[in-house]
């Protein structure tokens, strides 16, 4: 098998991913939104009014002082991960290209590599567009100037006097990057859209496996068809038949593999984030190899087990890492925020949520019921699994016993990363006002974007009544916007909670409700 068709089917799965994982999301949707409009045939009765609870706070924290500290930390893990493979790679990149090992000429392929950490930053701290661009470019500035400076000072142990020529290193840089860089970075960015990338490792996973069957199945024919008993072993069983031989193995290979994934996610050993983080390591050492190899095939066996090495080094300096990060400061007591919102907007519910629900990951577990508008961002391994094994239903409220188990199941617990997980409800038309109102009794603090609120939305006014019992109104913030009903909203809640009114939803808007979340969580309920 050629270097070429490993290339060319590596390419064609990361394509097939994007296009899957569309598809499965788009089948997701409408199973959930089916079973959203249906009904179990039993309506669930509401709990009775909590008595109020007391919070008590151990050590009181500047929560935002904190968050800055800890996505700094997060951030400088989740590069030296990186770093150290990528050095590694420059090294093995030299090597076969028969190029000097100096520092200088490993810190220059190096240190372009780096910028592979810069969507795995992005995805763990939420960053939008902009911030993971400038990221990226800081990244490159710094290890253009580092190689640069490095070049010069080891000039005097090589015997030879620093001159001003190789300042031109600094450009040198950007060539490397130049050549290294587009197809990994391509990959990485066209399997990481906002869309898709919840369920792009799984996909890829299942396709990467699966598709060798018919790959492997090609060269197999024409192996045997190169001698008399091969052609009639070939003509007995039929090409359809050979290719079913190959083909069921693999699935199941596939089918094993999604389910070791979800089984390890389900398990803690990896967060979402840590997993798409590999998926796109994998993605570049594959792509650095495979270019490797067919520039230089008789270097194949040292190319192969040098990037399955800098690969198989990866997931372990991260965890290692990320595991140091959350030594380090008092972390802020554990607070669950219940997101709650006007359904049907999917694009500025997913950007709410990118902006407020994914940053309050890092102090505590997400609930939320839910609908189509947000489940490109929460869908996990274990849903994938269940939709594709065909038992997305069990993945419904259906009864009284199904909500306890589902509320005594929530995930409370911190990924290895530091970050908490999205625990989100399916519910029947029968089934989620009783668990919303579960939810309630457990949140800590509430968002509610009510952007767009109208008095046919009886589901909201419902939800503003019940939070009006349940929750002093100091713990709820609601966002608005110059279409909200707000004679709605103070019919609902005699006590108004703190409200926020957004214009645009920008980033910069978007800080005063997480702001108010935090003051709200460190408030003290009386007992």
């Amino acid at each position: 098998m050629s270097p070429g068709e490993l290339i060319f089917h590596f390419l064609n799965t990361v394509v097939l991913t994007a296009l899957v994982a569309f598809f499965v999301l788009w089948r997701y949707r409408v199973g959930v939104l089916a079973g959203m409009g249906s009904s179990s045939g039993t309506s669930l009765a509401l709990p009775s009014v909590p008595p109020a609870r007391t919070v008590i706070l151990s050590q009181q924290v500047d929560a935002l002082a904190w968050e800055r500290q800890a996505r700094r930390r997060i951030a400088l893990a989740i590069s030296g991960s990186v770093a150290i493979p990528a050095l590694a790679l420059a090294v093995l990149q030299l090597h076969v290209s028969d190029l000097p090992l100096t520092p200088a000429h490993v810190l220059l392929i190096g240190g372009s590599l780096l910028v592979a950490a810069v969507p795995m930053v992005a995805v763990s701290l939420a960053l939008n567009f902009r911030q993971a661009v400038l990221l990226a470019l800081a990244l490159l500035l710094a290890g253009a100037v580092l190689g640069t400076v490095v070049s010069m000072l080891q000039r005097p142990f090589l015997g030879r006097t620093p001159s001003l020529d190789q300042l031109l290193n600094f450009f040198t840089f950007f060539q490397f990057a130049a050549v290294w860089l587009p197809l990994p970075m391509t990959l990485i960015l066209l399997t990481g859209l906002s869309r898709i990338r919840g369920v792009a490792p799984i996909t890829f996973a299942g396709l990467l496996i699966f598709g060798l069957a018919p790959l492997a199945g090609s060269r197999l024919t024409a192996w045997l068809a190169t001698d008399t008993e091969g052609s009639r072993l070939l003509l007995d069983i039929g090409l359809n038949g050979a290719f079913l031989m190959l083909a069921l193995p693999t699935a199941l290979l596939a089918w094993w593999r999604l389910k070791h994934l979800a089984e390890a996610y389900a398990a803690k050993r990896f967060s979402d984030a840590q997993l798409l983080a590999r998926t796109w390591w994998l993605m570049f050492c594959a792509t650095m190899a495979l270019e490797l190899i067919n520039a230089r095939p008789s270097h194949t066996p040292l190319v192969l087990a040098g990037t399955v090495g800098a690969y198989a080094l990866f997931p372990w300096l991260n965890g290692r890492f990320l595991t140091l990060t959350r030594q380090h400061g008092h972390h802020p007591p554990r607070r669950t925020l219940l997101l709650l919102r006007v359904f049907g907007f999917t694009a500025r519910t997913e950007q709410l949520f990118d902006r407020i629900g994914a940053r309050w990951r890092l102090f505590g577990p997400v609930t939320m019921i839910a609908a189509p508008d947000v489940m490109a961002r929460t869908i996990d391994p274990g849903d994938f699994l269940r939709f594709a094994s065909g038992r997305l239903a069990s993945s419904f409220v259906t009864s009284q016993a199904g909500l306890d188990a589902g509320l005594s199941g929530m995930d409370q617990a911190h990924d290895p990363d530091g970050r908490y997980r999205v625990n989100e409800f399916c519910c029947r038309d029968d089934t989620w006002r009783a668990t919303v109102v579960e939810l309630m009794d457990r949140a800590d603090v509430v968002l509610m974007d009510l952007r767009k609120l109208t008095r046919e939305r009886g589901g909201c006014e419902f939800e503003l009544r019940q939070l009006a019992h349940r929750l002093p109104a100091g713990r709820v913030v609601l966002v608005i916007d110059q279409d909200t009903d707000t004679q709605l909203i103070h019919a609902a809640m005699p006590h108004l909670p703190v409200i926020i009114t957004l214009k645009n939803g920008n980033p910069a808007e978007t800080e005063a409700p997480f702001a108010a979340l935090l003051r709200a969580a460190e408030l003290q309920a009386a007992g």
